[in-house]
């Protein structure tokens, strides 16, 4: 059985902006060079022929040199040919940084329309056919029809958007899956979406790997890249992890707490008893709930300062609940009754920001003891 090994990655968005501190923005920026280069190394841990790369390794049109010489300079440490299809974050234009000088001989860049790259490997040959996009909006199909190599393994590969039919549009290189599986091809390796997904007809599959490393709460859990084999009329691709640092969303329960302390250990003991190993090399959003004792007012920043004396990095928003006794507190002549009718009159005529409308009464109350810190929550 002759057969084609392949690792298939894409998305990478290399450039990212990151919208955290600047140190933290800068090491996600390195860690993403990173995973580039764990991928190289899969290369040769999966013993694979082809690396291949479906759109978007950059995240913008232009790039800065350095990221450019340090991308070129990785992809030359690859052991086998590596493709790359620009995507509609990195079209190939004429400024592109896919037209600069400095590429590795090993790599293959598809600029324009559908072409073929034969790759021979010992008795087994391959035909790796690509295209890319050439400005970042492609609202027509950029997939011209081509007949696959006779007697060779042909995969496909590009950036693009599944679409549901033939008249469903989008702005990114759009395709039915009826019209792959139509193509003849053995493998169809696409790029696009950022979360990993798979979908198949009998012996033809389509894959596309999503990013390998998250870059906000709107790509959590875990990522990684396809690797396997494609052989004539068959392939098979497994899910591989990167082991990037992952953004998580955690809602956690801090019920009795009163203190910083307190609550910082508590969110600790979870993380380390739901996420487990390496539970602190994470991003967390971390939101807290349960009720808390009367006059408890957790204060997220300096929670989250204490939290990321262990933790790589995370944010919390407060939205637990404080068991007050309002009947009692609007009877109050004082002036800290007349607050309390004053907030209470606002919240039943504006249900939409009842929350808001809490934390203030909350907040008041705690003022007419003595100094409150206000977190920033709402």
């Amino acid at each position: 059985m002759k057969i084609f090994k392949i690792v298939h990655t894409a998305d990478l968005h290399l450039g990212s902006y990151f919208s955290s501190t600047p140190e933290i923005a800068a090491n996600r920026k390195l860690e993403q060079l990173d995973t580039l280069r764990r991928i190289i190394a899969m290369c040769s841990e999966h013993s694979a022929s082809a690396l291949l790369i479906s759109g978007d390794l950059f995240d913008s049109l232009r790039c800065d040199r350095q990221l450019l010489a340090d991308v070129q300079g990785i992809l030359g440490e690859c052991p086998v040919r590596v493709f790359i299809t620009p995507g509609n974050h990195d079209p190939a234009t004429p400024d592109s940084a896919y037209l600069s000088e400095g590429w590795p001989e090993n790599v293959h860049i598809f600029k324009g329309g559908i072409e073929c790259v034969e790759v021979r490997e010992g008795d087994v040959s391959a035909c790796i056919w690509g295209l890319g996009f050439r400005h970042s909006i492609e609202a027509e199909s950029l997939l011209a029809d081509f007949k696959p190599r006779d007697n060779m393994i042909n995969i496909l590969m590009m950036h693009a958007e599944l679409v549901p039919g033939e008249t469903a549009e989008s702005r990114y290189n759009p395709v039915t899956f009826e019209r792959l599986a139509s193509l003849g091809v053995d493998y169809c390796a696409l790029g696009h979406v950022h979360k990993p997904e798979v979908k198949s007809a009998g012996e033809f599959v389509v894959c596309s790997p999503g990013c390998p490393s998250g870059r906000g709460f709107d790509e959590t859990g875990e990522h990684g890249v396809y690797a396997g084999y494609v052989g004539r009329g068959f392939s098979h691709m497994e899910f591989v992890p990167t082991g990037s640092r992952k953004y998580l969303i955690e809602k956690i329960d801090v019920s009795g707490r009163e203190t910083t302390d307190s609550f910082a250990g508590a969110v600790k003991e979870y993380l380390a008893k739901v996420v487990g190993e390496d539970w602190q090399e994470n991003i967390y959003d971390i939101t807290l709930i349960g009720a808390l004792s009367k006059g408890v007012l957790p204060d997220s920043q300096a929670i989250a300062r204490l939290l990321m004396d262990e933790l790589h990095y995370a944010r919390v928003t407060d939205m637990t609940t404080t068991e007050l006794d309002l009947d009692a507190l609007m009877k109050d002549t004082s002036l800290r009754g007349a607050f309390v009718r004053t907030i209470v009159s606002r919240m039943e005529k504006d249900e939409g920001n009842r929350r808001k409308y809490e934390r203030a009464l909350l907040y008041g109350l705690r003022a007419f003891d003595g100094e409150v810190r206000i977190s920033e929550d709402y």
